[in-house]
């Protein structure tokens, strides 16, 4: 005799099928489940691309450093334009030097050399630099004193609404800034008077359920500061 062929997607005796109503009861449990779930998920990622942050800085500062020792304790100028909206690009000397890895890319109707260390929430610029002291505006004049950073009274804590706007090299208390623009480069917490950023601590990412900017800054004491 010759057995029959069972058939997997076969109903056994004495079982019944789902209906479409419970079909429908599951598709809605699931769909509840991803709804919880997917905060947490991107609370995830968000915490991973902060710790990756915080790692490319600390990278950055480590190319500063050696940069500072060639050039006799003297950083490279501060970048602006007043053509686009870039500005604080990190110092092409860094790449030029090969301290960071570099491309070259069409700007101002020349091909100039930018660092390729992208920022991880904003990948299609670099991480941001910011010193006191010599600008350069648009890749072409540089300015004595022209870069500012504004440092809050009671450094080097960082929770004060008063300070001021430093300029000398020579006597800032904060030598450079490094940042990232954070999980949301358009956060309302950074419209409140832009240009004081990145130090003030009202500017910073506390977290993965936070918005603000990730930096590193080195004081004239030579310790490196860093937001959570």
């Amino acid at each position: 005799m010759v057995k029959p062929i069972v058939r997997q997607d076969a109903t056994p005796a004495g079982r019944r099928a789902f209906t479409l109503i419970e079909l429908l009861v599951v598709v809605a449990i699931m769909s509840l489940l991803l709804a919880i779930l997917m905060p947490g998920l991107r609370q995830a990622r968000t915490a991973a691309k902060i710790v990756k942050a915080h790692a490319e800085l600390r990278g950055i500062t480590l190319a500063l450093d050696i940069y500072l020792e060639i050039h006799n304790d003297k950083l490279p100028p501060t970048r602006f334009s007043c053509s686009t909206r870039s500005a604080y690009q990190l110092p092409v000397e860094l790449g030029q030097q090969q301290l960071l890895a570099s491309r070259t890319v069409r700007k101002y109707g020349n091909d100039i050399d930018v660092v390729a260390f992208r920022d991880v929430f904003n990948p299609t610029e670099t991480y941001l630099y910011r010193a006191p002291g010599p600008g350069i505006m648009n890749e072409s004049i540089l300015m004595e004193d022209a870069s500012t950073l504004w440092i809050p009274k009671d450094f080097p804590y960082a929770d004060s609404t008063e300070g001021a706007y430093w300029r000398d090299a020579k006597t800032s208390p904060v030598r450079y800034a490094v940042w990232s623009v954070g999980p949301d480069k358009d956060s309302p917490k950074l419209s409140h008077i832009p240009g004081r950023a990145p130090i003030p601590d009202r500017y910073w990412c506390h977290g993965a359920s936070d918005t603000g900017v990730i930096t590193h800054y080195l004081g004239r004491d030579g310790r490196i500061y860093m937001s959570p």
